[in-house]
Formats: structure tokens, C-alpha cells, sequence
């Protein structure tokens, strides 16, 4: 049996070398189209000026990829990174270029559509506002909202001027306070718009206290008294 399996061995190896390479050729040969729609991410643009009004958040990406390749191809590895550094204060016309777009080895891009996006950009300004609470739903029955706190009670901002001038405030995001019976915190995002930024931290901690009604009523009679 062993003399069999080691008769011609030669032979056999070429045929197994020709087969691999066979497949190979095969596979790398069989090529598949595909077309993605491609969120867009805007990088490089630093200093005094900032993304200003609506932009193009996805392009059609057309790719191009062997039989083993095209198995990894999905929006989760294929993005769309436009370098915007050399953007200038106003409108813009940027050229969406198929090198824009980062997919897996052996993948190629073969058409961005559209190939050319308008973006505005515009001279960043920083402002301090309040935050003011927002809640959603009500307490548990016989239940009150007292004091409603804000850790920290303001943040800064930053945004285009004529956007920032105009936020007076920056209200969280809501507060869900349905059925509680107790004190609650939790860490909440802000609600702004598109165009303004949070400059150092992203959420706050807003503080409610509930407490039974009975007791809210005690304590405004007490105040009343001193």
C-alpha cells in the first residue's frame, strides 16, 4: 500500500501544484460587480473653520472583486474618507476621487457617484449656554418631580456664528422619569444642531428628584413657614 501511494510521486505532486494553481487562476479570474451605498466622513478639517449646513452623507460606490474578496465586501468594510483640509470659508466644490474610498485587499474601486459634492465652510465661534433639562413621561402614582439638577450646569459650544448667536440654551435629550418612585441620575447627550459641536464633554448628568407628594407638600408648607 505504502509503495503504491509513493509510486510516480513526482507526477503526483505536479498534478496537485496544477490543480491549485488551476483553482486559483479560477477564482481570481471569476470577478463580481457590486454597488454600495457609502456613508461619507469629512476629515482633516482643523483650526477656525467648521462643516457649515446639509452635505452629502453617502455616495454609490461601484466595486469590482474576485470570488474570494468579494465575500468581505459590505457597508461594514467599505467607507468613503474625504480629506477637506484645504477647504476654504465659503462654498466648496470637492471632488469625490475613487481613492476616497478604503475596501478590503484585492477589491477595486471602479466609480464614485456622484463624483463632485458641494460643502460650506464657515468661521467656528464659541459660546457658554446653560443646559436645560428636558423629561419625558411621569413619576409613579402619588409621586412628584422635585429639584431637577445639571452636573455641569453649562457648556461650552461651537458652531458657525450665525447658528451659535441664535442658541440661547442647549436642552438635553430626554429624560425618561415614567413610574420612578425614587431619585434617579442619568447621563444624557444634548440635543443640537447638526452644525454645533460640544467642545470638551458629550453628555451631562441630570439629577431628578422624585419624591411621594405628601411628603413634596410637607416640605413647601416648612419653607413657607421659616
Amino acid at each position: 500500500m505504502r509503495g503504491l501511494l509513493l509510486a510516480h510521486w513526482q507526477l503526483k505532486v505536479v498534478s496537485l501544484l496544477l490543480a491549485v494553481g488551476l483553482w486559483g487562476f479560477v477564482a481570481s479570474a471569476e470577478r463580481t460587480e457590486i454597488a454600495l451605498a457609502v456613508p461619507v466622513e469629512y476629515i482633516g478639517l482643523q483650526g477656525p473653520l467648521i462643516l457649515d449646513g446639509p452635505r452629502r452623507e453617502s455616495v454609490d460606490v461601484l466595486l469590482e472583486a474576485p470570488r474570494w474578496a468579494a465575500e468581505r465586501v459590505s457597508p461594514a468594510t467599505v467607507r468613503v474618507r474625504v480629506d477637506v483640509r484645504a477647504l476654504r470659508e465659503g462654498d466648496n466644490l470637492v471632488h469625490l476621487l475613487p481613492e476616497s474610498v478604503e475596501a478590503p485587499p484585492g477589491v477595486r474601486v471602479m466609480r464614485v457617484t456622484p463624483t463632485w459634492t458641494s460643502l460650506r465652510a464657515a468661521r467656528a465661534e464659541v459660546r457658554t449656554v446653560p443646559v436645560v433639562p428636558r423629561l419625558l413621561g411621569r413619576p409613579a402614582p402619588a409621586h412628584v418631580v422635585g429639584r431637577v439638577t445639571v452636573t455641569p450646569a453649562t457648556v461650552q459650544i461651537m458652531g458657525p456664528r450665525t447658528t451659535i448667536e441664535a442658541q440661547a440654551a442647549a436642552e438635553t435629550l430626554p429624560v425618561d422619569v415614567s413610574g420612578l418612585r425614587a431619585p434617579a441620575t442619568q447621563a444624557v447627550g444634548l440635543a443640537l444642531p447638526d452644525s454645533v459641536t460640544v467642545v470638551e464633554r458629550r453628555t451631562v448628568d441630570v439629577t431628578v428628584d422624585i419624591r411621594p407628594e405628601g411628603a413634596m407638600q410637607d416640605e413647601r408648607a416648612g419653607e413657607r413657614q421659616r
